[in-house]
Parts: C-alpha cells; structure tokens; sequence
C-alpha cells in the first residue's frame, strides 16, 4: 500500500522546469493553435473539446519546451473596443481604417488597410508607412470612459513590413492618450502620454509580436489607444486585433 501511494504521488508531481503562463491566441487553424507568451509566439497543444479563438487570454502549461493550453481565462471581462473595428475589418483594402483616428508626430504617416494572409484576427491589418526621410505617427482609437486609478490590461499585435533594400529599424508602441472629454482629439490631452510597451528594430512578420502591459488612468475622463510607428524609406509597421479590457 506504502509503495502504490508513493507512486502515485510521483506521477502527479510536476516534471522538471514546468511553469503555469499566460498567453494570447495568435491564430487558430484545423489542428494548430499558435499562441504569443512573453511576445514570442509558437505552436501549443490544447485538450479535446476546447473551444478557442484568435485574442482569447489562456492558460498554458509548459514542461521542457512543450506547451499545453489548459483554457481560457474567465473573469477578464470583454475587449472595450469590440464595437469599434479593433482588427481592421471594417474598411475596404486600400483605405484608412474606419473610427480610427490619425496624427502626424514627425513626418506623414501613410495608414491603409491592407490584406494580409498572416493577420492574426481575420484578413486585414492596419498598414502604417512614411517617406523615404522618416515618419513618426499615432494611429488612435475611439474613447473609452476612465476613472483615475482604474486600471487596463491592453494588447496589440505587430509586425514590420520591409522591402528587400530597407534596414530593420522601424520602432512601434503602443501608447495611452488622456483625455477631458470624448469629442477631444489628439493633441488636445489632459495628461501625458502613457507608453504601455514598446519594441524598436521591430522584425519583419509573420510572425507577429505582442506588445501589451497594464496601464493605469491618471485622469478622470477618457482614453484612446493609440498605435506609435515610427519608419523610414519603404518601411512599415502594421497592426491588428487592439484588446482594451478592465483589470
């Protein structure tokens, strides 16, 4: 009896280097599921009968390099930006993306909405591009109530684009704006600009990375998120699947 317990307990104990994470789904497709942890993203198995989808929050089980989902995280309350077109779905190939706001830094950004086969939720990302000198742009949301103190888990997937002549240099962030009232538009802020994660010399897709982090409201007011390129020459940086929820 002695023996058979103590085998048991063996057998339930964790293996060597198992660890408990959370992740983002990248991509879901017949038999494969690829998921993004600490911003690298990778094939990971899932048990019979999940149901998963692309920006779901999950559970992962990793034991010496093999990654299983246990499910998806309950209690994280829905993307505050579901109705107001997060992964750039809304807009014809070719145009600005529709309740998405511009502002020029440095430079011109060009944004179109383009198809992109690799794009991690649906067909289309956002495309942000500039001249040949350099351009540093926002792409920025629509607002979001805040009180301050009240806390956001915010995410976004990224990814450069390059030509075969161009050196992978081009910088993206994702960035909070505050502000007093929903019908101001940036610069017109009540604090200052929050930087959530940023990643420079951003590598060319697919596939994407994930930038995301908490974020704290300063104000009382109203927040966008917004999407910080910085390129040059025929460098891109594109976007998609914007994830707002309250912590």
């Amino acid at each position: 009896m002695t023996t058979n317990t103590t085998n048991q307990v063996i057998a339930a104990a964790p293996g060597p280097f198992s660890q408990v994470r959370t992740g983002l789904v990248a991509s879901v497709t017949t038999n494969q599921v690829r998921v993004t942890v600490g911003g690298t993203t990778f094939p990971a198995t899932y048990l019979e009968g999940a149901t998963l989808a692309v920006g779901d929050l999950v559970v992962l089980l990793e034991q010496q390099g093999s990654w299983l989902i246990l499910g998806v995280q309950a209690g994280v309350g829905p993307n505050l930006l579901a109705d107001f077109n997060p992964s750039f779905e809304d807009s014809e190939p070719g145009n600005f993306p529709a309740q998405w706001f511009p502002f020029n830094i440095s430079g011109v950004g060009v944004v179109q909405v383009q198809v992109d086969p690799a794009a991690p939720s649906g067909t289309q990302v956002a495309n942000v591009a500039g001249p040949a000198v350099g351009s540093q742009s926002y792409l920025y949301s629509q607002p979001i109530p805040v009180t301050s103190g009240q806390i956001f888990n915010v995410s976004v997937y990224t990814a450069g684009h390059y030509q075969p002549t161009d050196v992978i240099t081009a910088d993206a962030a994702l960035v909070a704006l505050w502000f007093a009232n929903a019908t101001n538009l940036y610069p017109t802020t009540s604090a200052v600009d929050t930087v959530i994660s940023s990643a420079n010399d951003i590598a060319q897709g697919p596939p994407y990375t994930t930038l995301g982090g908490p974020v704290t409201a300063p104000v009382t007011g109203f927040m966008r998120i917004a999407l910080r390129s910085t390129t040059q020459d025929s460098q891109a940086v594109r976007w998609d699947l914007v994830i707002v929820r309250n912590a």
